[in-house]
């Protein structure tokens, strides 16, 4: 397995960006962009799909994606680059130490240490390395505005919002 991203990425913007930021956005041709939670490992997004953990966006091994990365204190796109997914097998070397990273950044573990576990039995570890083109990035951001179109849902207020007329009082004593 290579270890980095490829020529033409710059490296050390992509692995600051990646490591400090809680999501990645992923976005497979064809659909929306989903935000992913992550981990920068071996040179590439590393990230869980299936079962309990985050839905599987549907991607295919060797499909080119784009990862959208922000700055974790502006929210703002610093790099867009295209990426290549790879599944990472269950048998394999790489899949213990790909869950190794996983496991402590997983919030609210269901089953703790059993969790690798489950993993491997139910959900897919996937790797995202960057290829040589940056899309985006410092000097090259496009004044597209990138707003996308809600994607659509059943989801309604069940209920009215009750009125508030300005600050929420509070009884003093």
């Amino acid at each position: 397995m290579t270890s980095g991203p490829s020529p033409g990425v710059d490296g050390a913007l992509l692995a600051e960006v990646a490591n400090k930021a809680d999501l990645v956005w992923v976005e497979i041709p064809g659909q929306p962009a989903r935000a992913m939670w992550h981990v920068w490992h071996d040179g590439a997004i590393t990230l869980v799909t299936g079962g309990l953990e985050q839905p599987d966006p549907g991607f295919a091994e060797g499909e080119a994606v784009l990862l959208i990365l922000r700055s974790k204190d502006k929210a703002t796109r610093v790099l867009t680059v295209r990426a290549a997914a790879s599944k990472v097998l269950p048998t394999s070397p790489e899949w213990a130490e790909a869950a190794q990273a996983l496991h402590p950044q997983r919030l609210n573990q269901s089953d703790g240490e059993a969790q690798p576990e489950r993993w491997r039995t139910e959900s897919t570890l996937w790797t995202l390395r960057a290829l040589g083109e940056v899309v985006e990035g410092p000097g090259r951001m496009s004044d597209e505005s990138h707003r996308a179109e809600p994607i659509p849902s059943d989801a309604t207020t069940s209920m009215r919002h009750p009125f508030h007329a300005g600050k929420a009082t509070k009884r003093r004593r």
